[in-house]
């Protein structure tokens, strides 16, 4: 199983632009900036490198509803690369 160091900014987007959330619902959702939300997806290196699971976990809650079976099963397969698991 392939080691992930840094989270994904791209995943992340997408998963939220197929909950169907602009960056500003997102990041009132999440209670981060809409700025933070553009740098994580961006993956501005020092935003991406300084992640906390906490808003990952936070931005998961947020869309995990309204995305597909196959981006809930994607998800959970990266989180579990992501954390060795």
């Amino acid at each position: 199983m392939e080691t992930i160091h840094t989270f994904s900014g791209k995943l992340l987007r997408g998963i939220r632009k197929e909950a169907g959330f602009t960056q500003a619902e997102l990041a009132q959702r999440v209670n981060i900036s809409r700025e933070t939300v553009v740098a994580i997806e961006n993956e501005h290196p020092r935003t991406i490198q300084s992640l906390e699971l906490d808003i990952v976990r936070r931005w998961w809650r947020a869309c995990h509803i309204k995305v597909s079976s196959q981006t809930k099963h994607t998800f959970v397969d990266y989180i579990m690369q992501f954390l060795k698991l």
